[in-house]
């Protein structure tokens, strides 16, 4: 796990309405593992703001990315796909810096868009509530969960695995679908996490 400034963890009230979300979610994964990585700190995750989407990575993040990096030197990756979210794109662009390839952006693996509270306190965050001017949670689960699910349709590749970076609230949506519990030390900030499969269904450990 990476070091430094404990972050921000989004509490999971209401995270009982994205399980319910998710099993309207076509879900047939092929792959057997792969790697999800949230982006790292920023001052909005250090104030408990809602975050503009082009919020970059605060230096504490910065440290935090490179030593999700170290961490993933030894690991074999054949893709990264990214939210172009500014602070998981810079996380992405730190991941993948010296190795021979570029992350890909899929905006539909961006945060929940509180576009009414940018920039205001977060405080007691219920994911059932759907503020004014915001995506609403079921648009949101929706709109992640099948782009989660489309990227976990593609082939086990024996040349390396894929590479996910995204959110907080994303990997929320990732863990309903694949029915992991994702406690406070693997939600943290540039926290790289192996998912695998077997037959008895999905486990979640820290990666590294």
């Amino acid at each position: 796990m990476a070091t430094g400034t404990p972050t921000q963890v989004a509490p999971t009230l209401g995270y009982d309405a994205i399980l319910d979300l998710s099993r309207t979610v076509p879900f047939r994964p092929r792959l057997s593992r792969f790697i999800f990585l949230r982006h790292g700190e920023t001052e909005g995750n250090r104030k408990g703001i809602y975050q503009f989407p082009e919020t970059p990575l605060n230096p504490a993040g910065e440290a935090q990315a490179a030593e999700a990096a170290s961490i993933l030197a030894l690991a074999s990756l054949k893709r990264v796909v990214a939210s172009p979210m500014m602070r998981a794109w810079r996380t992405a662009a730190v991941v993948t810096d010296g190795r021979d390839m570029l992350p890909e952006p899929d905006g539909a693996l961006q945060e929940r868009l509180y576009m009414g509270l940018f920039g205001t306190p977060v405080g007691s965050l219920d994911w059932r509530q759907d503020p004014p001017a915001c995506e609403t949670l079921e648009t949101f689960v929706h709109r992640t969960g099948h782009a989660l699910s489309r990227w976990l349709s593609l082939e086990d590749d024996p040349d390396g695995d894929l590479l996910i970076v995204s959110h907080g609230g994303v990997l929320l949506v990732l863990a309903a679908l694949t029915g992991v519990d994702v406690g406070t030390e693997l939600r943290r900030n540039a926290t790289p996490i192996l998912f695998t499969r077997s037959s008895a269904g999905w486990e979640a450990a820290a990666a590294g």
